[in-house]
């Protein structure tokens, strides 16, 4: 019997949140009580957008339900069909390549309800027949099908950055990879570039997307990717449709466009970068493989050694410290980084923050202010469950300034002593301007940081002990960012060129400079302690760099005479929008709030999903709930086995509103058995199971750590059952009431993306089912594992071991085991069994292999593993002792198909050899389990 409830854990918010709601034509805004300004806002802005963003593709999407999630300080928002509705984590990013200019709820509305109306769009043909077949979940697989996931993301990008002064498409950071790339020979396939790769650097799909759906509407019109949609989503059953639909439209397939882009975009780029006269630096890393990596934010230490976050395919982030001659010492792994695009670093400490998560509710999340003491080698922790972003310590070390983002997204500076973590001062935002990546001043009173307004961003300078702001760089569309305070110049990030490198403000004239050309990126930079050196990040094809340059203003080129060579490859999509800034204008019309009760609304049906069970040739039909807020799952179900002429109705709810997560299942019909044939003897079977559920996060550091903790209490019964019990395994007449505790805990260093396992991982599982509650079923079963993982000879080389116990307590039921057998052997039961295993898993080889469009090969792994195992009975009348041994080797590859890239599926076979049977077993291997 399928079960959902019992099994999905929401995202779910704590049960003292008031919810309230606004309802306009098109949308229902959902938001907590103290967030109404705001909601206001937002329902104005996505209201004004709906018929403009919508009018490309041809399609004005339904009314949708939106929530305001605010106490999430990881920023992100999403649309999703099941059930169908958007969510905005409302906290903004204080990364500027992100961000651009847009405040962050201006930018989720307008990419995010672009994705309302492309799932909207796809809703038509054959893709309607999937909804009202299945639901929700029907349309989900039709347009995972259909359209490639760098469709949707890169048209939305491709519509923020045409309705807005900023968004991404504009910002040379998003292309970086991309550019680089391309202008370094690697061409690659568009197998490669859509799927990915363990072996080299490849863009994501919001990139690759952006750039694929600006190429076709810059070439066909438009109205060219409506087209596409309406071939692709009406036909989605058939293999490869997105790739004909672009045919039919365009003579070329899919990947003939893709290389058609390819060529144009080597073009524009290679022509921009040839007029990029590069300044001269010299490079301090001094890197000892190819694989890309990352060395950023750099920082110069006392000694005159150098700090950086490094981090790439091979590497999780960690700081490393690079002494002069380029050799490189890992200081310290720090947990989940909040992701500022900066790094502060003051008296051999450096600062930043860590998101924090609360340990039961998901929407809730934290901000944690860390440091760590290069010379005495420790990390301290300042304040936890904060709401502070971007922190920078003052020159002395003694204070740090960093953003907080309040609940009702009032944005405030806050100065906190370094040493206790007490609050000093607060200092708000002047007009609840966004202000974000404060950097202190030399004279330690004066803060630089970044405001931005109206779409426009500005560099000012505030006094930490009058709250006054004066501003040095006047608002200006251009998405800068990084400001570093040296002397008399502030160093900052900006795309004037086309291509991001470092400028540099006059503070006193309020003239700019140009400071480094460097033919990718050149950015971040800092002044050394003597004022005589910038260090910087340099964008090469393996990765940044850290390199120094000499700091002669001398140098520097006037900005009136710095070239604009950007390539403008958005610039169409402009013009067929029609209304390029489209947030001025947005209108504020107070809607009426009313309350929201997330009791009333806990019954919210989104999929039906009929299906069939080969093997016990059984079909079942079941009706999926889930309320907008996440705290009730819910599915109702109907199951006929054709054999038995059976029928059997079902039900589960699983309330997660409350700390611990209420679970019940019941269910109710008919049995039958079957000889010779023929119905032999039928019976009813009736069963009812409640428990409880406590799933806790408890990450707050380098390890990802959770705690899985139940119990529950089942009671089976059956009657009209007429034939007398033959065996322990038969039934007959009578209740089975069991209760069984769980417990499951898993404590993971963190990793890359190359590595097969965490370098250390411990995970524990314990299992135990009883009868206390008497019955005419009695029976016990304590199963227990634990898997431990250690750092291999050589990089994401993982060296494993691990054990099983299981105790069988059998009266006349046996409880179904949970226990993974020595490998080469089927399931035995015992009374007691003990086992153990060794292994080694390394990766061999990242061929990135195509065999045309149906299969792509990404990697090939290795295991080689020892497997114990013992089981024994200390019965009276029956005792035993069997020993089970094999040793073997595994390999398995990881692989898309038929281009489908939601999921890196895993094939492989095991060879085992049995040395107490003298024998070998072969097995094929359809799923990864991790160990």
């Amino acid at each position: 019997m399928i079960r959902y409830a019992a099994q999905a854990q929401l995202n779910t918010n704590p049960p003292n949140v008031s919810w309230k709601q606004i309802n306009t034509e098109k949308f229902q805004v959902i938001f907590p009580s103290e967030f109404e300004k705001e909601a206001q806002r937002v329902a104005n802005t996505l209201q004004y957008l709906h018929a403009p963003l919508s009018h490309t593709l041809g399609r004005e999407p339904r009314r949708l339900p939106l929530i305001l999630q605010n106490r999430n300080a990881i920023a992100n928002g999403f649309v999703t069909l099941a059930p169908r509705h958007s969510e905005f984590y409302t906290m903004p990013t204080q990364d500027y390549t992100l961000l651009g200019t847009n405040r962050w709820l201006d930018l989720l509305s307008v990419h995010e309800f672009r994705h309302v109306v492309q799932y909207d769009k796809a809703w038509q043909g054959t893709s309607k027949l999937a909804y009202y077949l299945f639901g929700d979940y029907g349309l989900s697989v039709a347009n995972n099908l259909a359209l490639p996931n760098w469709f949707w993301e890169g048209d939305a990008v491709g519509t923020e950055t045409a309705f807005t002064n900023s968004g991404r498409g504009r910002t040379p950071d998003f292309d970086l990879l991309y550019r680089t790339n391309l202008l370094n020979g690697r061409n690659y396939s568009y197998n490669k570039q859509h799927l990915g790769s363990f072996k080299d650097p490849v863009p994501n799909h919001y990139v690759l997307g952006y750039h694929l759906t600006t190429y076709g509407r810059r070439h066909y019109g438009p109205e060219f990717w409506g087209k596409v949609v309406d071939q692709a989503a009406s036909r989605f059953f058939i293999p490869f449709i997105f790739s004909t639909a672009m045919r039919y439209e365009t003579g070329y397939r899919l990947p003939a466009n893709y290389r058609r882009m390819q060529h144009e975009l080597d073009s524009l780029w290679t022509q921009q970068t040839a007029q990029i006269k590069p300044t001269e630096a010299t490079v301090i890393t001094k890197r000892k493989s190819s694989t890309y990596t990352n060395y950023e934010f750099p920082q110069e230490l006392s000694d005159g050694s150098i700090v950086a976050l490094k981090s790439g395919l091979g590497d999780y982030p960690h700081f490393v410290k690079i002494a002069a001659d380029g050799q490189e010492k890992k200081l310290f792994t720090p947990g989940p980084i909040n992701g500022n695009a900066m790094l502060s670093m003051a008296q051999d400490k450096i600062v930043w923050s860590e998101y924090e998560f609360d340990p039961r509710w998901q929407v809730r999340t934290y901000s944690v202010i860390k440091y760590y003491d290069v010379a005495a080698g420790k990390q301290h922790v300042l304040q936890r469950k904060t709401r502070l972003a971007a922190p920078a310590f003052s020159p002395d070390a003694s204070k740090i300034a960093a953003i907080e983002t309040s609940l009702q997204n009032d944005y405030t500076l806050v100065i906190l002593d370094a040493n206790t973590g007490q609050e000093l001062k607060r200092l708000p935002a002047p007009e609840n301007d966004f202000i974000s990546m404060p950097r202190w001043a030399p004279d330690g009173k004066n803060i630089v940081l970044l405001r931005t307004a109206q779409g426009r961003r500005s560099i000012s300078l505030l006094n930490s002990e009058t709250g006054t702001f004066t501003e040095l760089l006047a608002p200006t569309t251009e998405n800068i960012g990084h400001p570093v305070l040296a002397g008399n110049y502030v160093y900052f990030n900006a795309p004037y060129l086309g291509i991001e490198n470092v400028f540099a403000l006059d503070v006193t004239t309020r003239k700019q400079f140009q400071v480094t050309a460097r033919p990718f990126a050149g950015i971040n930079a800092v002044v050394s302690r003597d004022n005589k050196q910038i260090l910087f990040n340099d964008f090469t094809k393996n990765g940044y760099e850290v390199a120094r340059m000499e700091n002669n203003p001398s140098a520097w080129v006037p900005l009136e005479n710095v070239p604009d060579i950007r390539i403008k490859y958005y610039q169409p999509l402009v013009e067929q929008e029609g209304n390029a800034n489209i947030l001025t204008e947005v209108p504020t019309k107070v809607y009426p709030v009313q309350p929201y009760s997330k009791f009333k609304h806990i019954i919210k049906p989104h999929s039906w999903i009929p299906g069939r069970d080969v093997i016990n040739n059984t079909f079942t039909a079941t009706v999926i709930s889930q309320d907008l807020l996440s705290t009730t799952l819910t599915s109702l179900g109907y199951t006929y086995n054709v054999n038995e002429e059976s029928s059997r109705a079902f039900a589960d709810i699983s309330y997660q509103g409350f700390y611990p997560i209420i679970n019940l299942t019941g269910a109710v019909g008919q049995r039958a058995e079957i000889e010779n044939d023929t119905i032999s003897y039928g019976w009813k079977e009736n069963s009812l199971t409640a428990g409880l559920q406590l799933p806790l996060n408890l990450t707050h550091s380098r390890y990802n750590e959770s705690l899985v903790i139940g119990t529950s209490a089942s009671l089976t019964n059956i009657s009209g059952y007429e034939r007398p019990r033959q065996a322990l395994t038969d039934q007959t007449n009578g209740a089975l009431r069991s209760v069984q505790y769980n417990l499951a805990y898993n404590r993971v260093f963190t990793t890359s993306k190359r590595d097969l396992a965490g370098r250390f991982e411990q995970r524990l599982a314990v299992n135990y089912f009883h009868t206390p509650l008497k019955g005419d079923y009695q029976g016990s079963l304590l199963a227990a594992s634990v898997r431990l993982a250690f750092p291999g000879l050589f990089k994401h080389h993982s060296f494993q071991i691990g054990g099983n116990y299981q105790q069988q307590g059998v009266e006349n039921y046996r409880f179904a085991s949970t226990l993974v057998f020595p490998r080469g052997y089927s399931y035995r039961s015992h009374q007691n069994f003990s086992s153990g295993f060794v292994q080694y898993k390394l990766p061999l080889w990242y061929p990135d292999l195509a065999l045309g469009p149906i299969l792509y090969f990404q990697r090939l792994k290795g295991n080689v593993f020892f497997d114990y195992g013992r089981g024994w009975s200390n019965r009276n009348v029956y005792q035993s002792d069997k020993r089970y041994q094999s040793v073997g080797a595994e390999l398995s590859t990881d692989f898309n198909f038929m281009r489908l890239n939601s999921v890196l599926l895993t094939l492989g076979v095991r060879f085992s050899y049995l040395p107490q049977e003298k024998d070998y077993a072969v097995e094929l291997l359809v799923l990864d389990l991790g160990f």
